[in-house]
């Protein structure tokens, strides 16, 4: 069974922040790879959470723009027994505390797959969890945002989406870089991505455009 995991604010005053943070498009992120290093295997211990140089600041700069904040990630050891939800809920209690401690008081939600599967209409490249954001939040619309990931199925959600896809060079982004410059099979892909070195990079880009 797949089981989504919906996060809303750490914040002790929730309609205030609410009032103050939500105002512009929604930026939806990937986590392993755009916020923590991805180890190459599952990320389920918080000690093991690393991370990335100046990641937690771009989130809690992009809060103070005023955007909407999103995580949607793939967690498909539950499907494989190798952790449980449980085990994800207290290794993103530790992202909250460390995103808060960066000045980031709160985010819109939080949700995860609990498989990889293809056929998972939850899983990404599937468009399941956004979809569920959006029927659950009804101020979120990807399709007036933007979507970072580092892996070409990010890339691939974002355009079912019509999310406008960012790719950071952290995590796979280099690898799925060269796919996508690569493959012609991904040429509109290529065209509608715009590619940045880390996640601080897109947020000097963002806060430009403000």
């Amino acid at each position: 069974m797949t089981v989504l995991q919906p996060k809303v604010l750490w914040s002790s005053d929730v309609t205030q922040m609410a009032e103050n943070f939500n105002k512009k498009c929604v930026i939806g992120l990937d986590r392993d790879g755009v916020l923590n290093i991805d180890r190459g295997t599952y990320t389920i211990d918080p000690k093991d959470f690393e991370p990335i140089e100046g990641s937690l600041e771009a989130v809690a700069r992009i809060r103070q723009l005023g955007h909407k904040i999103v995580i949607i990630t793939n967690q498909g050891g539950i499907e494989h027994g190798l952790f449980t939800e449980e085990d994800v809920d207290k290794l993103h209690d530790y992202m909250f505390e460390l995103l808060g401690r960066a000045g980031c008081p709160s985010i819109n939600a939080l949700y995860y797959s609990a498989s990889s599967a293809k056929n998972d209409m939850y899983a990404k490249p599937n468009t399941g969890m956004f979809k569920r954001c959006e029927k659950e939040h009804s101020d979120i619309k990807f399709s007036k945002g933007y979507y970072v990931g580092d892996k070409i199925s990010d890339l691939k959600v974002a355009m079912k989406m019509n999310s406008k896809p960012i790719l950071v060079r952290t995590g796979y982004g280099k690898e799925t870089e060269e796919l996508i410059n690569k493959r012609f099979t991904y040429k509109k892909i290529k065209k509608a991505t715009k590619i940045f070195d880390d996640l601080a990079a897109f947020v000097n880009w963002l806060e430009a455009q403000n």
